[in-house]
């Protein structure tokens, strides 16, 4: 990544957990209508933060898995220090060729800004051999909503980001089984990145220092902020169920 910076500590900079993840994944939870006991996998996991909360709200024995060694270790211990070890298990793993055997998940939640420049096609795939049948799948997926200048579209490539239209994600959904597919935006008016520059600048020098201060005012993470402002640039959270068949 050209900032030097994970995706995992660049996206706990641009979404501060009260003001924008959590909310995105109150919504996740709402879709999602898990259950005591379900096993859960979270494709994406980054540092663990957001599956030690599903943990704690749903009691359902989760994984996480993230192919970043670090955020790996940092959700290890976020389990450990919270007393989750019981919940939860975290590993290392290729999000396109995941260590599980076929129709084992009750629920899939697959966070795609969590995975560098990810094929989202093939994650998805994979998300559908490892779910039950009549399993949900969720998606976390970066969008175009308008189209962008080839330029805004290579600045968006270089961060690791490769949006897709709806439309093509919800291809991707049915190439994978996954059917009866509803989309929406949990976050509207650009508010899925943080758009306070002033903030931005203290949550980039707490997060990485000198370098996660010259990411955020870089001109990456401004043309970031602006395609998601001018809502050329969304975030989506796409709901299928596993067809029993195929």
């Amino acid at each position: 990544m050209p900032l030097r910076l994970t995706s995992t500590t660049l996206l706990a900079i641009l979404q501060p957990w009260t003001e924008v993840a959590e909310p995105i994944y109150r919504r996740v939870a709402q879709l999602a209508d898990a259950e005591a006991g379900q096993e859960t996998l979270w494709i994406g996991c980054g540092a663990g933060r957001s599956v030690l909360w599903w943990c704690e709200k749903f009691k359902t024995l989760t994984e996480g898995v993230d192919p970043e060694p670090e955020a790996i270790e940092a959700a290890d211990d976020a389990a450990r220090r919270g007393g989750f070890t019981k919940l939860t298990t975290f590993q290392v793993a290729d999000p396109t060729d995941l260590p599980h055997e076929d129709q084992v998940f009750d629920t899939i939640v697959v966070h795609m800004l969590h995975l560098p420049a990810p094929d989202g096609k093939a994650v998805l795939q994979e998300a559908g051999r490892v779910a039950r049948p009549m399993a949900t799948v969720i998606a976390i997926v970066p969008s175009w909503l308008q189209t962008p200048s080839a330029k805004e579209a290579a600045v968006v490539t270089r961060l690791g980001i490769r949006p897709q239209l709806a439309v093509e994600w919800k291809s991707f959904f049915r190439d994978a089984g996954l059917v009866e597919l509803s989309v929406e935006e949990p976050v509207g008016d650009g508010r899925w990145v943080l758009q306070n520059t002033l903030s931005l600048i203290v949550r980039g020098w707490r997060a990485a220092g000198w370098s996660g201060m010259r990411a955020v005012l870089g001109r990456e993470i401004r043309t970031l902020r602006r395609l998601a402002r001018k809502r050329v640039l969304g975030l989506l959270v796409i709901k299928g169920t596993r067809w029993p068949h195929g």
